[in-house]
């Protein structure tokens, strides 16, 4: 008997249905990975199983049936629920140690001699051990995940639910967190339910189970799903003819043509294709006015910040060049965040000179000069969310001082051409995390930037908008011939950037292209494996 039974479970919000009729079923130490685009009905059926919100249907845990929050009660001291978001679960002013003593409280853990042992063993394995005295809001964005699943974990729950648990995590901090989850299964007899953005985390899972439009419409092991889509994936290199799997558009009448080797993330795009949904054209118009531009956009030289006794850039030198797409990459508190910060003016220079467009950054009034060439999108996007989509562009057109006859022209257009256009009368809360992104990169475009600034832009955003986003880069440049740095935890994306720069705890380890990066790790199948490869080698 399944240690994890779900029943036709449906969730409703107001007129909305979250999940409809979802059923599951999950044996001891099993890993069921939930994969599928923003608003699928993921979180909510998590939130249901987890015995947080209202549902219809039945789900029994362990021989226990409940069918509300409240019978759901008796099953809660086993369940370990991790909501999605960086750190939500922790308090910026507590201590790690702090966190586990609290954390033991509101479980009401007994503090004896096993409960020391098991908390220290947690500490160990999430690699916190030496860090017990630091406050949460001083850890990277991997330690503090690793810290939320270790306080999720600290009264050894038997289902563990992680919604999201490494988006905006690096690939090493991600490991180290499987390798928490995979110890735990294995010695605690634990079930865990876990939705991902990650498709190489899926493809690790027991079962994955695909979700649409409020509905569980596969399941199955990630080889068996990646099998049924194998013949809709084809190389272009091979047969003109054919759908690449690189483009990300597909045909779904198989050709006589050798196939591609399908993944997971083809799942998407071929799930939708199927179902008729085709995302929307993205279209980048030339800009209204051409811009000459210096080689060198951006040059930094020994640039520095430190925070106290703390460095968390170390006299890093940069160069972006015209028209180029630069992937500034590395673990969670390599300093990527606080080198974009300096080069916009939000951090001070401590040590080291910047020059941006051809002009020497000395002070506010050099950067105010250059305000209106400059276009940022920032990790949380910044939107304001007691504005519709429609005022926040307005807000925003109005902040770079636009004629309103040029703002309205250019937000229609962008609304457009990005795909937004339904949502123009919604609160940006109502909408999926692609949906946002792609408001948030107009919102940065409204005063046609010549230099774009974007931090981790892709962070949390399902398969398809990634993709979306991708190729409006590509136009960007090929349009506008636009200078772009960004930042990323998907290793997947670097293969799109002309170059790029790996910093590691503050320090430049490595500047090239993608395909030299290759040369120089031939055995390495991913970027993802490269970057592993690298950081391994700095040690």
């Amino acid at each position: 008997m399944a240690l994890l039974e779900v029943r036709d479970v449906t969730v409703r919000y107001k007129k909305r249905i979250g999940i409809q009729k979802a059923s599951l079923e999950a044996e001891r130490g099993e890993i069921i990975g939930f994969i599928g685009a923003d608003g699928t009905g993921k979180s909510s059926l998590m939130h249901a199983i987890a015995g947080v919100i209202r549902f219809e249907g039945e789900i029994i845990y362990d021989g226990t049936l409940y069918r509300s929050p409240k019978e759901a009660e008796k099953v809660k001291p086993s369940i370990g629920l991790m909501p999605q978001g960086l750190g939500l679960v922790l308090y910026d002013t507590l201590s790690v140690g702090e966190h586990l003593e609290f954390f033991a409280d509101i479980r009401g853990i007994k503090r004896d001699k096993a409960f020391f042992a098991y908390r220290d063993k947690l500490l160990h394995m999430a690699g916190l051990s030496e860090f017990t005295d630091r406050l949460a809001g001083h850890l990277s964005g991997g330690m503090m995940q690793k810290l939320s699943l270790i306080c999720t974990l600290l009264h050894r729950p038997k289902l563990l639910i992680l919604d999201e648990p490494t988006t905006g995590v690096d690939p090493l901090s991600r490991l180290e967190l499987w390798e928490i989850l995979d110890n735990i299964r294995k010695e605690e007899g634990t079930v865990a339910l876990v939705s991902t953005a990650y498709m190489q985390e899926a493809a690790k899972m027991d079962k994955v189970l695909l979700f649409d439009e409020g509905r569980i419409i596969a399941r199955g092991r990630a080889d068996e799903l990646v099998a049924s889509i194998a013949p809709y994936v084809y190389r272009r290199t091979e047969c003109d003819d054919c759908i690449s799997a690189h483009d990300k558009s597909y045909s779904l009448t198989p050709l006589n043509a050798p196939h591609a080797q399908a993944t997971l993330e083809d799942l998407f795009f071929v799930n939708a294709l199927k179902r008729g949904k085709r995302p929307p054209r993205i279209e980048i118009n030339e800009r209204s006015e051409k811009i000459d531009l210096p080689e060198v956009v951006m040059e930094a030289k020994g640039l520095t910040k430190r925070f106290g006794d703390f460095v968390a850039d170390d006299h890093i030198d940069m160069q972006l060049k015209r028209g180029e797409i630069l992937g500034l990459l590395g673990a969670n508190g390599a300093g990527k965040t606080t080198f974009i910060k300096m080069l916009l003016g939000l951090y001070p220079i401590d040590e080291g000179e910047l020059t941006l467009l051809g002009r020497p950054i000395r002070s506010g009034e050099d950067r105010q000069a250059l305000k209106a060439k400059i276009g940022y999108v920032s990790q949380h996007f910044a939107l304001y969310k007691d504005m519709t989509v429609r005022e926040n562009l307005i807000y925003f057109a109005n902040m770079h001082r636009l004629p309103v006859a040029t703002a309205l022209e250019r937000i229609g257009r962008y609304a457009k051409e990005l795909g937004f256009e339904e949502y123009m009368d919604d609160l940006p809360t109502s909408l999926p995390l692609g949906v946002n992104q792609r408001f948030s990169i107009a919102a940065a475009l409204l005063h046609e930037p010549v230099v774009l600034f974007l931090d981790e832009p892709t962070s949390g955003v399902d398969a398809i908008a990634r993709a979306q986003f991708w190729e409006m880069l590509r136009l960007l440049k090929e349009k506008w011939g636009i200078s772009i740095l960004i930042t990323t935890h998907y290793m997947s994306e670097a293969e799109f950037c002309d170059r790029v720069v790996l910093l590691k705890r503050g320090k430049k380890i490595a500047d090239d292209t993608v395909a030299n990066l290759h040369k120089r790790f031939p055995e390495a199948r991913s970027f993802e494996e490269i970057f592993l490869h690298f950081y391994k080698e700095q040690e």
